[in-house]
């Protein structure tokens, strides 16, 4: 799968630092599936197959292996410091590859709750899911973070900035008349959002077209209720609002998104990839649209670029519509809860509506030591509305003092303003890492 990067509390994380601890893998730096499995192709340990088996590209589970993995983390900070938070995170993850075709993933961890634009909104079990493989189908059922395709920064669709969600889904070869194989997959959720019931449901297909080419096509939603609800799951999303709209529920209780996405795999390494996300559109009136629906779409155009072994660079560039009611993601003057967040986190990419960002981030690992720098530049798309603008900076220098440790130095500075004062912080501290 292109471009795909496992949500960040991913087992994938635990046991690619446990098969290949290294300074990348101890600080958990965002892979792809590709970055994982060219780690992992020719390594026989039963961690490694349940690895694969997880991306798709083994047969089975080695049956009956349970791992268990603790990581816990300390803080130093200058006093006084701008970055001050909790002192100490820990994580626990496990691994039980019940037999060869059911593997159950637990993880217990504090470590989102210690900064970010919600923490309290976060809890202490982000990961917990059941998949089980039926032939060339394979189930889902947990409670845990999600994330599709998009960016390093984020992805467009379906993002793990969120808190985690109770969910289900599925995933099989879709075999499409005269268009080919295409790899389908497909959830549903419910949450509770401002004490009223919310669902959550998104689906895509993705097929490669050669060895270069990958083309993606997703659809989302976000509904305040869910009239038939199985027929929600089995028709066109945007097909599904148009059969159940009428003049009670009127428009503010379907929220439609859909994303196009293009992966380009020059060779082995490196990847060019599109992403285009489609909030609201001015469709034709013959397919109920309005001349004056705002155009709400949002872009993402990026690389993945390696150098040099040891060195990767990725550039993205992001621009998202901001109007009148608010723009991408937002509830366009709905109840509150319509708008395309949860729990004032966004599901979708972080920019936000009307943005352009440029975010950049560069690693170079040589030996036991690991150089970070992480760069994001923010502007408004339109500038007489609103949209927080500045730059947000981290350096960080790693030393791998053992096999399961790292020492980091980080230095960190932001300068955002949305209106009045802006926030500005810069700072250093010390994060130590160790894993067990």
């Amino acid at each position: 799968m292109a471009q795909q990067l496992p949500p960040r509390d991913d087992p994938l994380y635990d046991l690619q630092a446990r098969l290949n601890p290294d300074p990348a893998t101890l600080t958990r730096i965002p892979r792809s599936t590709d970055e994982f499995l060219s780690r992992t192709e020719r390594d026989t340990r039963p961690e490694a197959q349940i690895a694969r088996w997880k991306l798709d590209d083994a047969p089975h589970l080695p049956p009956d292996a349970l791992f268990l993995y603790a990581e816990l983390q300390g803080f130093l900070f200058p006093d006084p410091s701008d970055w001050r938070t909790a002192k100490g995170t820990y994580r626990i993850a496990g691994v039980w590859a019940i037999n060869e075709y059911t593997l159950l993933e637990l993880v217990f961890s504090d470590a989102r709750r210690r900064e970010g634009r919600n923490p309290s909104a976060l809890g202490t079990i982000p990961y917990a899911k059941l998949t089980f493989q039926t032939g060339a189908w394979r189930w889902q059922a947990g409670y845990a973070t999600l994330r599709w395709l998009g960016g390093y920064s984020g992805g467009m669709l379906v993002n793990d900035e969120m808190p985690a969600v109770p969910h289900a889904g599925v995933q099989f070869p879709l075999r499409i008349p005269l268009l080919g194989e295409w790899r389908f997959e497909q959830f549903l959720s419910q949450f509770e959002q401002d004490g009223q019931p919310t669902w959550w449901s998104a689906r895509r297909i993705e097929r490669d077209f050669g060895k270069q080419w990958t083309l993606s096509l997703a659809e989302a939603f976000k509904a305040l209720e869910l009239p038939g609800v199985a027929v929600s799951q089995l028709v066109p999303y945007y097909l599904y609002q148009k059969w159940y709209s009428d003049a009670q529920r009127g428009s503010g209780w379907f929220n439609y998104l859909a994303e196009v996405g293009v992966v380009y795999k020059p060779n082995a390494e490196n990847r060019y990839y599109l992403f285009w996300l489609m909030d609201d559109l001015r469709a034709p009136n013959a397919f109920g649209g309005s001349s004056i629906t705002p155009r709400k779409v949002a872009t993402l155009v990026g690389a993945r670029l390696y150098p040099a072994r040891d060195t990767r660079l990725i550039l993205e560039l992001v621009r998202s519509d901001g109007t009148p009611t608010g723009g991408v993601y937002d509830n366009s003057n709905h109840a509150r809860r319509y708008a395309y967040y949860y729990k004032e986190l966004p599901m979708g990419h972080p920019v936000g509506a009307n943005r352009i960002a440029l975010y950049t981030r560069a690693e170079h690992q040589n030996g036991r030591w690991l150089y970070i720098i992480d760069y994001a530049t923010l502007r408004r798309f339109h500038q007489y509305r609103p949209g927080t603008r500045g730059y947000t900076l981290e350096l960080s220098i790693g030393y791998q003092t053992t096999e399961r440790s790292i020492v980091t130095l980080r230095y960190r500075a932001s300068h955002l303003r949305d209106a009045g004062v802006p926030d500005i912080r810069a700072g250093w501290y010390l994060q130590a890492t160790a894993q067990f």
